[in-house]
């Protein structure tokens, strides 16, 4: 009995009926394939493995209905998504945890960074160069520590401003 469920299931798997046809013809007649329709009719949980696939389509075309273009509903997943059962809450990361793991997460890649640079000295004496470049940008009047701080003060004011605008929850 249990592999002729399992044959039917595998069958249903492969199966794309509209729900139209589901509708008109919830027991299958017309859109099951023969095997499968002999399944039905033998097995009592191939019955009632159909009836549960049919309840099952037809409530998700019930709670998203496609427009009339299926590919350009914009809000076809959100409706989706808010037909499904609620997932039970996980606990969420005070701010200060939070604040604390993404920093740690920070200074990991930074080292893991100075890691890669280190290992391979010739893109590391490229890349200095490249910053000594930069940095020497204008520097006949002063420009470069103008340029340098003025790229520090801009790091610092979009930290203060990321870490104001952030509310704990």
């Amino acid at each position: 009995m249990s592999g002729s469920l399992e044959r039917f299931e595998s069958i249903l798997v492969e199966l794309e009926p509209s729900p139209e046809q589901l509708r008109r013809d919830p027991a299958g007649r017309d859109w099951l394939p023969p095997e499968a329709r002999a399944l039905v009719d033998r097995c009592p949980a191939c019955r009632a493995a159909l009836h549960e696939f049919v309840d099952g389509e037809l409530q998700l075309w019930n709670a998203v209905e496609p427009s009339s273009a299926p590919n350009v509903d914009p809000f076809f997943t959100a409706r989706v998504v808010d037909a499904l059962p609620a997932a039970p809450a996980s606990p969420a990361l005070s701010p200060r945890r939070r604040a604390m793991v993404l920093g740690l997460f920070h200074v990991v890649a930074g080292v893991l960074a100075y890691v890669v640079l280190t290992m391979v000295p010739e893109s590391t004496a490229r890349w200095a160069e490249q910053a000594h470049q930069v940095l020497r940008w204008g520097s006949d009047s002063g420009a470069g520590s103008l340029l340098a701080a003025v790229g520090v003060g801009a790091a610092v004011a979009v930290a203060l401003l990321a870490a104001r605008t952030h509310t704990p929850a």
